[in-house]
């Protein structure tokens, strides 16, 4: 990986920590319980399913969030980022641009 797609990365790393920080604050906040006193029976169950769907949405925002920091971490300091933890294969740029977070290559992902 040249210097220029390493700092390409680390810019998207820096720009998605930036974006799900703030969606995570959205998410706990739309999870947040409401008084079944302000529902009728029908806004009491769309209530229940949304929050459910919402409470998966902040899991998987709050995973991704730790293997973003994690990353980011490693991008300047590890010389076996960008390098699959299974095969030991250089991670493609392409994939490392989209998944900044990632930890294996196309292959050993399967």
């Amino acid at each position: 990986m040249t210097s220029a797609q390493k700092e390409e990365i680390k810019q998207k790393l820096l720009s998605e920590l930036e974006r799900l920080t703030k969606d995570i604050a959205t998410l706990e906040e739309i999870t947040r319980p409401v008084s079944a006193e302000d529902m009728d029976d029908i806004t009491r169950m769309d209530s229940i399913v949304n929050k459910s769907v919402n409470e998966a949405a902040l899991s998987a925002a709050r995973t991704r969030l730790a293997g973003l920091e994690y990353a980011s971490k490693r991008i300047d300091d590890d010389p076996e980022f960008g390098y699959c933890i299974d095969c030991g294969e250089e991670i493609g740029f392409a994939r490392l641009r989209a998944m900044p977070e990632t930890v294996r290559c196309v292959d050993c992902a399967k």
